[in-house]
């Protein structure tokens, strides 16, 4: 080869080394804006956003704390005529009036109800990195609040979660000292798994596909989080309580396949699909059908 064959060759080297670590840079940056698509809570557009909770539904609230690990965190409180509370967990985002369709029927059983708040949500303590952990440490405020209805009465417990606070109860479920005060469990298009809602937050940003698997990494990497431990479809025969869950089949977020997985390993979850329905949108898409169905999971929990 002569020196200028050479000189071009080693010319083309550099520049084809250039753009690689220009396109891996490009590629990290691209899934780290991924990842805060799962990572950074962000407020969520709901029907009942605007409803005022000290007057819905004709059931009067009163706002107490939660002392957390974090910090003192606000949660509506509805009295009950029995010593079963119901603790609800609201989606990523969400407001706490999320709860709001659930609690007539709650009421009807005599059941209080506590909806919570967790870290980094309005009014709560935020993470020392203002960042989801996905429930791997949520699960830690809603331990706090089961042991604050236990302190002011509750003898039993049923657990309420929406999106995100499914993975939140489950993860109390299997690590929870109190799990022995669970009764019954209702999950409303719960968040079961993560590498589903990833990508689809991943698709929002209009990351590559190639690029998910890298999206997955840097997610674990900034929260620690072991995302193959928050797999709970893996877990599904360990959860001994009775569970109804409530999903969409058009859901574009918790895929309808993670809800008939989980409920086809475990006898104890009865799954009751809505057709045509998104993310967390079951009651609306049919207020009768669900109603009845919490209705009638809700009959086989005797009053206190």
């Amino acid at each position: 080869m002569t020196g200028g064959r050479a000189r071009t060759a080693v010319a083309v080297c550099v520049v084809l080394v250039g753009v690689t670590c220009l396109l891996g840079v490009g590629a990290a940056v691209v899934s780290f804006r991924a990842s805060d698509a799962l990572l950074v809570p962000r407020p969520v557009a709901t029907p009942y956003g605007r409803l005022d909770p000290a007057t819905a539904y004709g059931l009067p609230f009163a706002t107490v704390h939660v002392v957390e690990p974090l910090g003192r965190a606000p949660a509506w409180y509805v009295r009950g005529r029995t010593a079963t509370w119901a603790v609800i967990v609201h989606g990523m985002g969400a407001p706490r009036a999320e709860a709001l369709p659930m609690l007539p029927l709650l009421h009807s059983r005599g059941f209080a109800a506590l909806v919570i708040t967790y870290r980094n949500d309005p009014g709560a303590p935020s993470s020392p990195d203002r960042l989801s952990h996905l429930g791997a440490d949520e699960w830690r405020d809603l331990d706090a609040a089961v042991g604050y209805a236990v302190a002011h009465g509750a003898a039993r417990v049923v657990l309420v979660g929406y999106s995100i606070g499914g993975e939140i109860v489950c993860n109390f479920l299997r690590h929870s000292a109190s799990t022995g005060r669970v009764d019954a469990v209702v999950l409303d298009s719960p968040v079961l798994e993560w590498r589903g809602p990833l990508a689809t937050a991943a698709a929002r940003t209009s990351l590559p596909s190639p690029l998910v698997g890298a999206a997955e990494r840097v997610v674990s990497w900034r929260t620690g989080v072991d995302l193959d431990d928050q797999d709970q479809v893996r877990y599904a025969t360990e959860f001994g309580v009775p569970m109804l869950l409530l999903q969409g089949a058009a859901d574009p977020v918790t895929p309808v396949a993670d809800a008939r997985a989980f409920a086809a390993r475990n006898r104890n979850v009865q799954l009751i699909e809505f057709p045509g329905a998104g993310h967390a949108d079951e009651w609306q898409s049919d207020p009768l059908q669900y109603n009845r169905a919490v209705g009638s999971f809700l009959v086989g929990l005797g009053p206190s």
